[in-house]
């Protein structure tokens, strides 16, 4: 079988989640006898829509550049002509049986009717919420809430903030405007947009979901359940070695990661404060590993989290890591926590803390709750300072809770697991035709 994988963007230039599960998941799949390729977006110098080939862990990547030099209008951030152009080119040449989509943000959407249109099946992967939250995260910036339902009024204010320049404002329409059913600008563009968006997720031929909880929301949408399936991702258990330490004190609590306030960086460190009234001993630390992102322009939450630490020697920022560091992070690590207060979708890092023997606690929200409701990691409620301070206080003072919990690698699922479950369904959409 040949597959061609499409991803905003791809290693080496662009790394996370979803960009290290398709690397795994393309080396079980040329494991198992596939033939794979990768098409996803770059940027730098260059002139816009060029094309460029690379051989990235001996799989072949196109990438075709984009830096939104034409983007006059929202409808350009989602969907493209010349994207889909080249779309178009590159499948006709490749000829390949299936197109699995895994991100689509900088690229064009309507490239799935492209491979569609050419009678290509695709198979898409919804990592996050982006196909419903142009922000890709459904919580509002400003007061850090998950947006539990899609209001699109609130929707509109909240990107004018991104993009005020393709967003217009609320502009008052005389009485008969309205009596005719002429809806105001800026509500067409987001209604506009969520029907596009609707329309080619429909035309897949199968959606893949990392969780229940994700793919729920996306049936609540609106879209049919019969092709919404959940395949949990897999992680390579070879990369990590297993080396628990329960019977050891609690000396370093850690967080790895993308530094965001999504992330709820803010309520580990006041934990942390807490517990440090509460355990004997002045060698206890805080080791934050992952880089201060920049949050939809936002660069404010550095400035928090110092202030949080304020003079405190006990909290580390370490700054960003590479992937091959993550097994010496984690070795010197005795609980792990993954304080998130956004519906994450999947939790990688709970998984690469399991493999390694540390003691994960996690939000009991999303993806990370269905981790915990596992058996998995410990869970505490989102962003309650509290709970999570007793959890941590609890893997310091109970020797056989904290040897539970470095003890869950046995639930981690293999990434060979996962890809052979992938392609199954695979062969399942080749038969339908």
């Amino acid at each position: 079988m040949f597959i061609v994988h499409v991803i905003s963007g791809y290693l080496p230039d662009d790394w996370g989640g979803t960009q290290l599960h398709l690397r795994d998941l393309c080396k079980e799949q040329k494991a198992m006898g596939h033939r794979v390729e990768i098409f996803a977006r770059c940027g730098g110098e260059g002139d816009d829509f060029a094309l460029s080939q690379d051989l990235y862990e001996d799989v072949v990547v196109t990438r075709i550049r984009n830096n939104f030099s034409d983007v006059d209008c929202l409808e350009k951030l989602y969907t493209h002509p010349v994207i889909d152009a080249k779309f178009r080119t590159f499948l006709e040449e490749k000829t390949p049986d299936l197109v699995h989509v895994h991100h689509l943000t900088c690229l064009s959407s309507s490239m799935i009717d492209v491979a569609w249109s050419l009678g290509i099946p695709v198979v898409m992967t919804l990592h996050d919420f982006w196909m419903q939250c142009p922000r890709g995260q459904r919580i509002h910036p400003d007061t850090m809430e998950i947006c539990e339902t899609l209001d699109r009024s609130v929707c509109r204010e909240c990107l004018r903030k991104l993009w005020p320049h393709l967003i217009p404002s609320e502009i008052p329409i005389p009485f008969f405007s309205r009596l005719f059913g002429k809806r105001q600008e800026a509500e067409k563009i987001l209604s506009d947009w969520e029907a596009f968006m609707k329309g080619v997720l429909g035309r897949c031929a199968a959606l893949i979901f990392p969780a229940a909880f994700h793919r729920d929301r996306f049936v609540d949408w609106g879209l049919d359940p019969g092709i919404c399936k959940v395949i949990t991702h897999g992680l390579n258990k070879e990369s990590i070695p297993f080396r628990p330490k329960p019977d050891e004190p609690v000396r370093k609590i850690g967080f790895i990661g993308s530094v965001l306030p999504s992330k709820g960086v803010h309520v580990l460190l006041r934990a942390f404060q807490a517990l440090r009234q509460r355990v004997a001993g002045e060698d206890l630390t805080l080791e934050i590993h992952g880089t201060v992102m920049d949050f939809h322009g936002d660069r404010s939450f550095q400035d928090e989290l110092e202030a949080l630490a304020g003079t405190d020697g006990r909290v580390t920022f370490h700054g960003g890591y590479q992937t091959e560091d993550l097994p010496g992070i984690l070795d010197k690590l005795d609980i792990l926590v993954i304080p998130s207060i956004w519906w994450e979708t999947f939790c990688l890092t709970a998984r690469e803390g399991a493999l390694a023997g540390v003691p994960v606690v996690g939000s009991k929200l999303a993806g990370i709750g269905e981790a915990v409701q596992e058996g998995l990691i410990l869970g505490f409620e989102k962003g309650d300072v509290d709970d999570l301070t007793r959890q941590l206080l609890r893997l310091c003072e109970e020797p056989e809770l904290r040897r539970k919990m470095s003890n869950t690698r046995n639930l981690v699922r293999s990434m060979s697991s996962c890809a052979e479950e992938t392609v199954d369904l695979y062969r399942t959409v080749l038969e339908k035709g």
